[in-house]
Formats: structure tokens, sequence, C-alpha cells
């Protein structure tokens, strides 16, 4: 069982779902768009058996049709987490995506025009109502923000938080990563998972071998706390088989129990329904 736990898909049709470009300035949803269908085969011939749809901020902002319509159609496939504007009752809307059948929110503090913490007043519905449902939080984030999330962990201690792209930490030098030292002190805090992003990969790749980031993730965190994501299409430097091949080569040194579990079986504890 192969999940794919960070995906963005983006409709061919832009009168029925228009471009909501917000915050990041990044162009790759009109450089290399993927529609939900074209992704389903491209994930059907990669061997890849489920997927989570995650809203795009730059993209859609908080426009997220899209990802909902995609995993309610697909729903044996798919699941989808949204990003909710914290200035526009955010508890409630929360509440009612999640009738719609979405499984989980994304807490996007990246030049978000209306959540720049994640301590944020109006961020804290979105802990309380998330962990009270049990819908995953998926925090995006800058490694300069950890002490943010190390505090919230602290507070929301039956939050279940997965960290997208591990806060983009700085593996410049190689292992043993020295310089992601605030990454590696989470380790502590047993309710956040790390994802594993092709990003964070070819980073990797860059001082080294792949295999070296996710044996020392692992050896840190442990492979039960660590998922695979392909980050595709924004992530496109590569086929979307390839960057498949990447996650698998990158966990290839892990024992075989843990390579399935990094993988996809971590991958449906934290979404257990649904498309997974």
């Amino acid at each position: 069982m192969i999940v794919d736990t960070h995906v963005h898909v983006v409709a061919a049709d832009r009168e029925a779902y228009p471009l909501h470009p917000t915050g990041v300035s990044l162009d790759w949803f009109r450089e290399a768009p993927v529609t939900v269908e074209r992704f389903l085969e491209r994930m059907t011939a990669a061997g890849v058996d489920r997927a989570v749809l995650v809203q795009p901020m730059s993209a859609y902002g908080f426009d997220n049709r899209y990802v909902i319509d995609s995993a309610r159609v697909y729903s044996d496939r798919l699941a989808s987490v949204v990003i909710v504007d914290t200035a526009d009752d955010p508890a409630r809307r929360l509440r009612a995506m999640t009738a719609e059948g979405v499984s989980g929110v994304r807490l996007f503090a990246i030049e978000n025009p209306t959540l720049s913490r994640l301590d944020d007043a109006n961020a804290l519905p979105l802990w309380e109502v998330a962990t009270e449902l049990g819908l995953p939080i998926v925090v995006t984030i800058l490694s300069g923000q950890l002490p943010e999330l190390r505090a919230m962990l602290e507070r929301f201690p039956e939050a279940t938080v997965a960290l997208d792209h591990c806060a983009f930490p700085d593996l410049s030098g190689g292992p043993p990563y020295e310089k992601a030292g605030d990454l590696f002190a989470l380790a502590t805090q047993p309710n956040v998972t790390l994802k594993v992003s092709s990003h964070l990969l070819e980073q990797a790749e860059a001082t080294g071998d792949a295999c070296d980031l996710v044996d020392r993730l692992a050896a840190a965190f442990g492979a039960d706390r660590l998922l695979w994501g392909s980050d595709y299409p924004q992530t496109h430097d590569r086929s979307y088989a390839d960057l498949v091949e990447l996650g698998r080569a990158a966990c290839s040194r892990l024992p075989p129990a843990d390579q399935r579990a990094v993988l996809g079986e971590n991958a449906l504890r934290l979404w257990p329904s649904g498309g997974t």
C-alpha cells in the first residue's frame, strides 16, 4: 500500500473553479497544472494506491471547492485537506466542510494574509475544532516558526499534527544535518508527524543521498512518525513516476516494515476513512 500524502490538483475548467492566487508567489499551477483525472491516471501507473489532496494556497487561496469536489467524486482513492480563512468564522466553516467529507485542515502560515502565526487568536478555534473532531492538522511553516509549533503541540497534546516539508529545514552541510537542530528537537513531541516530501528529498540529494535524511529522521522520530508525499505537481522537475521512485529509494535502507510504514501505512492512521 502506497499513499501519497501531499498532492495538489488544478481544474481545467477555470470558470467553475477560477484561480485565486494568494500569498506565496509561485506559478507552478500555470506552468504544470494537473487535473484530478490526470493525476489518478498517473498515480495508478506509478503504483500508488491512494492520495491526500492538499489545498494549494498559492493557486486557490481559501476556495477549497475543487479539492473537496475531487475527493468526493473519487472517495475510494482520495482524501481532502482544506485551508480555512481564520478571519471568517473558521470553526463554523471547518465543521461545515467536515460534514462534506473533508479529512483535515491545513494551517498555512507562510505569507498568508490572515494567518502569520500558528498561535494567532483567530487560529485557536481551528485547533480546538480539529482536535475535537479528530481531524489531522497539517501545518505549513518555515523552520523559524518551529517554536510556535512546539508551543501549540504542548497546548493541544491531543491534536494530530503533520508538518509539511518538515518546515523547510536547512540541510546544507549534509548529514547529520546540524543546521536543522530545531527540527530534530521536535522528536520529543509525540503528537507530530513529519511529511518527508519530494522537495525535501531533492534538497538532501544536493548534499549526498536522500537515504541519509530519511535514516536520520527515522532514528530521531521513529519510522512510524514519517509520511511520504510527492508534492506533485508543485514539484514537477521530474515525472510523477520518478517522484514515486525517489520516495521508494529514499526509504530503501530502512527495514521492510518501516518502508511500508513511511510509504503508506502511517498515512492510513491519520486518514483512516474516505480516500485513505
